[in-house]
């Protein structure tokens, strides 16, 4: 990089670039209070780590690795766990109605997210984004065809939980 105002300008393409990503990795790993914070965190992580990215992936890979990784860390600092095993639990305690409204299909993706292990929930949240089995891979580390069977194991348990199929 060649001096402070280039990485500036860099930093703000990326983040201008990934602002949506960031935004739904945070709500997806902390409450309502504590979403701000955690965005901050993981710019500043991404600050951090901006001059060590060799562009070996796409920018966009390298925002999720450092947004799930900081988010993750977030909330173990912060007293709250995500569940050990990386998987995804099959029944929920939430009753919900039939979506009719945006904000309710919101909650109930919510609700199913919160539902699911680190894993799980990194590469449910990566394909929400449109992100390739090839792209999910590269961000998570896990086979194509690992990723490929997690999503069809987590479409068929969200249709069953909350279609009612």
């Amino acid at each position: 990089m060649a001096g402070p105002d280039e990485k500036k300008r860099w930093f703000e393409e990326i983040v201008a670039a990934n602002e949506r990503r960031i935004l739904a990795i945070s709500r997806s790993y902390a409450p309502a209070g504590e979403r701000e914070d955690l965005c901050q965190e993981i710019l500043l992580q991404m600050w951090k780590g901006l001059e060590g990215f060799q562009g070996r992936s796409a920018p966009s890979t390298w925002v999720y690795r450092v947004a799930l990784n900081t988010a993750i860390t977030f909330r173990r600092k912060n007293g709250r766990r995500i569940t050990a095993s990386g998987s995804f639990e099959e029944e929920s305690n939430a009753d919900f109605p039939a979506p009719s409204s945006a904000e309710q299909q919101v909650l109930i993706l919510d609700d199913f997210l919160a539902s699911l292990g680190k894993i799980d929930r990194a590469v449910f949240l990566l394909y929400l984004e449109d992100l390739t089995y090839a792209e999910i891979s590269e961000v998570t580390g896990l086979t194509e065809s690992h990723v490929g069977v997690r999503i069809n194991r987590l479409k068929k348990v969200f249709v069953r939980r909350y279609c009612g199929g």
